[in-house]
């Protein structure tokens, strides 16, 4: 048995080394969820901690028409296959209270709701014909440092999973931030028909994504029908078909997003058939500026609509991030409960080859598109992984490298 011949630390600095300077990120509320008064959830409402499927359920249906303020914490795992319905109300948080909380085959459906929040929260692997999060004529709604995913692979097929996070029938009002969606087909859809007795509705659909992490992802990053969508300063890695598709009229504004291997971009006629019927008759308008685009196809955008925004149809102030630290700056921050650095306590943190003592205490931690080496691995929390031995990977977002295993 013999150790590799690397320095421990000489590895990890040469992870770390590659980080470009970037401020601090702006993680309150930004975009539509600021309009039409503001979006507060449960805001200081009573609290209730849930952590099972039975305690969950049970809460939704004394949600239903209830308006009073409430903030609901998803304490640890809960796993089941089961849709929960939150209707006809207003004023509810629903938040995780660590690097533990999560729900698996479980998918939340939210609808004819005003002012709702859902932040920290891991939703994955929520079976066909149930999204693992959707937003259904919501009225004022911040979905900000999730993580949504399900599987990629031979076995799956276009409808083991629906979607990751679709918004519809009019929901208006909404922002998502700072999220993590990866491993999926059918990642967010926006207006979910292209029925023409739906249009009026959905016209008035209205969200912001900013910050937020696609990766490894099919299509609908997002597609969007009828309504009106502003995109800002995220980052998209390794998508198979499509990025955005603005179509039956929608109208996109996309600004400083990094698009890094992404089959085609944006497209306003992906969906366009002039024989139709219905709304994709027509495609939709993107108007965009100063995106970067890495190993990727051509864009396909036949309108801009760029004479559609204005202080009315975008009222709220934003600022624009340095196109070239979005993927940085996304993919250490996005996601559920992540953060920029990881505290490893003293006994577990990285040694130095030859030397006995731990050298460092405390990392700052970025994503690595690199392929990782054997070993053991941590979580940015500094949370040991189960897996001793992880095969190559890339893309790992908030994972360090603090000890390679010995090898023969």
């Amino acid at each position: 048995m013999k150790r590799r011949g690397l320095s421990y630390l000489a590895m990890f600095v040469a992870l770390w080394a590659g980080t470009g300077a970037i401020g601090s990120p702006n993680f309150n509320m930004i975009g539509y969820a600021t309009t039409g008064g503001g979006t507060t959830g449960g805001g200081s409402g009573s609290g209730k901690s849930i952590s099972s499927l039975s305690a969950l359920q049970s809460w939704a249906e004394g949600r239903e028409k209830n308006t009073s303020a409430e903030v609901i914490t998803i304490s640890g795992r809960i796993s089941g296959s089961a849709l929960i319905t939150i209707k006809n109300g207003e004023n509810i948080t629903i938040q995780g209270s660590g690097s533990s909380s999560e729900l698996v085959g479980v998918g939340l459906n939210i609808r004819d709701y005003d002012n709702v929040i859902v932040k920290n929260l891991k939703i994955r692997e929520v079976e066909y014909p149930d999204d693992a999060l959707t937003l259904d004529n919501v009225q004022q709604g911040w979905v900000d440092h999730c993580e949504l995913h399900s599987k990629n692979g031979p076995e799956i097929e276009k409808d083991t999973y629906d979607g990751l996070l679709d918004i519809k029938k009019g929901s208006s009002g909404i922002t998502i931030s700072w999220c993590y969606l990866h491993d999926h087909r059918k990642c967010s859809l926006v207006g979910h028909t292209d029925n023409l007795g739906q249009q009026e509705e959905d016209s008035r659909i209205r969200v912001t994504y900013h910050h937020n992490y696609f990766v490894n992802t099919e299509g609908r990053n997002p597609s969007l029908r009828y309504g009106a969508a502003h995109l800002f300063n995220n980052y998209y890695g390794n998508i198979t078909d499509y990025g955005l598709a603005a179509r039956n009229g929608g109208h996109a504004k996309v600004e400083n997003c990094h698009y890094d291997n992404v089959k085609l971009p944006m497209s306003t006629d992906k969906f366009m058939d002039p024989s139709s019927d219905a709304g994709d008759k027509i495609g939709g308008f993107i108007c965009q500026s100063g995106n970067l685009f890495t190993n990727c196809g051509a864009n396909v955008i036949s309108q801009t609509g760029c004479d559609f925004w204005n202080s009315s149809t975008l009222p709220y102030s934003y600022t624009l991030d340095d196109v070239t630290t979005v993927r940085e700056t996304v993919q250490r921050h996005a996601g559920f409960g992540n953060n920029p650095t990881a505290v490893i306590d003293a006994d577990e943190a990285v040694p130095t080859a030859g030397m006995r003592e731990p050298s460092i205490h405390s990392v700052h931690v970025t994503g690595t598109r690199s392929p990782l080496p054997r070993g053991v691995l941590y979580d940015i929390r500094g949370k040991k992984m189960s897996r001793r031995t992880p095969a190559v990977r890339y893309g790992a977002q908030g994972v360090v490298i603090v000890k390679t295993a010995r090898e023969k």
